[in-house]
């Protein structure tokens, strides 16, 4: 049993369909979140919203730069990425040595998150010298036959049973076998695969098998004239949604976001972004909106709603 995934960052385009990427094969979406220290990937919010909204599995690689220390890697994580995204780190040209991985790795699950694997392909690993990758998580590695563009299923039928050889004492997970597959209609697409079922995968992934489910943050929101609603940001949530019901709209008078504060406390706590102005949503213009962080990254508890709506609509968190 193989299970495929593709791997993606801004250099695709926003139209790119990851709901028939999920009916051609595909279970698994690795999106780039950023790099280094200072570099964050533009349209990762946006891949990863379509990613789950597709109902595919999901995680984040991050390209490491040794010119920047692994805290200062960690720190940029933990403002990009949200809780319960596993972090992925892509070992390759400029990256440093093992120990400079080990460290990142190690700051990068203090901080909370998930690192199952490791991206560090054979020709790097050679270019360090061959070291002992004892200690790593097991190996996202890539080899491909040819360059050709093809389907999932041709490009696949290529790939010598050598490719999944391990190295530096760890074995091959995930193999990305071809840097140019034609996936839902768009070529050139990196395209991977695991050897197991999609539940394996999710499993090795630190996810549920199935498409996550949303029902703490999806609400049916009633009717009304300047009425108030609270939107609930479970874990570090990037954007929300409002969903008007077809043929209505829904006008938020006023949008805030709730910073965490003590309960005896008499002075409540915003972080910007909100708006004091009338802003339209429509059947076919649901969002998102992002959810900003403060100055020091932190993530705001909820979304202060007043609105106005004859109909009841639907909200969503993710």
């Amino acid at each position: 049993m193989v299970t495929f995934a593709l791997d993606i960052s801004h250099y695709q385009p926003a139209s790119l369909d990851l709901a028939e990427a999920r009916r051609e094969g595909c279970e698994l979406v690795i999106i780039k979140a950023g790099e280094g220290a200072s570099i964050t990937d533009p349209a990762f919010a946006n891949n990863l919203a379509k990613g789950r909204a597709a109902g595919l599995l999901t995680a984040a690689y991050w390209y490491l730069r040794s010119s920047a220390s692994a805290q200062a890697h960690a720190d940029l994580v933990r403002n990009v990425v949200p809780h319960g995204v596993p972090v992925i780190p892509d070992v390759e040209s400029g990256s440093g040595g093992v120990g400079f991985v080990q460290d990142v790795v190690n700051r990068v699950r203090a901080a909370g998150y998930l690192v199952p694997l490791t991206y560090l392909p054979r020709w790097y690993w050679q270019q360090l010298g061959s070291p002992s990758l004892a200690g790593l998580p097991p190996l996202w590695s890539s080899r491909y036959p040819d360059t050709a563009v093809g389907s999932l299923a041709d490009e696949w039928a290529d790939v010598p049973a050598g490719y999944w050889d391990g190295y530096g004492g760890l074995g091959v997970e995930l193999l990305q076998f071809s840097s140019s597959a034609r996936i839902a209609g768009y070529a050139p697409l990196d395209a991977n695969a695991y050897r197991g079922t999609r539940e394996q995968l999710a499993a090795l992934l630190g996810q549920g098998a199935g498409p996550e489910n949303d029902e703490e943050t999806t609400m049916l929101v009633p009717a009304g004239t300047n009425e108030h609603v609270v939107l609930p940001c479970a874990g570090r949530p990037l954007f929300w949604y409002l969903y008007a019901a077809f043929g209505h709209s829904v006008t938020v008078h006023q949008c805030a976001y709730v910073m965490p504060t003590q309960y005896v406390s008499t002075d409540p706590v915003y972080a910007g972004g909100g708006w004091n102005d009338d802003h339209v949503f429509n059947t076919d213009r649901p969002g998102p909106i992002d959810i900003p962080r403060d100055g020091n990254g932190n993530q705001p508890v909820g979304v202060v709603l007043r609105y106005t709506a004859d109909h009841a609509f639907t909200t969503y968190v993710g």
